[in-house]
């Protein structure tokens, strides 16, 4: 007469366990690098619209104004407002040389008429990386991915 079954026998629940734990540590590598991309397009987008609204001010406010970041303490300045970013992101600026204030810190300029002093800010981690084109004639402000 066959056994009936009351239950799984702990051979069974032990290999279900084996399996569970090598998916979960084959797809967790893949779930952080996720996690890093969408941080680092968020970051770049949220500079490229502050580059953006340090241009609108400018021609609104009919004066120059400065976009500002400081790499020693992982903050960009614009308009009244400081945000800040992780010390993981590896981030670079190049700008003009008179725009470059210190070691660690640059600023891009816009002017009253929408141009600006141009640059490129390039936003890295891992193997992943965005760039931000700020052209000096036009102050216009394009992510490149």
């Amino acid at each position: 007469m066959p056994r009936q079954s009351k239950g799984f026998s702990l051979l069974e629940l032990l290999l279900v366990l084996v399996i569970t734990v090598s998916i979960v540590a084959l797809a967790a590598p893949r779930l952080v690098n996720g996690l890093d991309s969408i941080q680092l397009k968020r970051l770049s987008r949220d500079m490229a619209a502050s580059l953006r609204a340090t241009r609108t001010f400018s021609i609104t406010q009919g004066k120059d104004k400065t976009w500002l970041v400081d790499f020693a303490q992982h903050h960009y300045q614009y308009t009244d407002k400081t945000k800040t970013y992780s010390n993981k992101i590896n981030l670079s600026l190049t700008t003009a040389s008179k725009e470059q204030i210190s070691d660690v810190a640059a600023t891009i300029r816009f002017f009253p008429d929408g141009s600006s002093t141009g640059g490129e800010i390039t936003l890295s981690q891992g193997k992943l990386a965005y760039s931000i084109q700020i052209h000096w004639l036009t102050g216009r402000v394009k992510i490149d991915d």
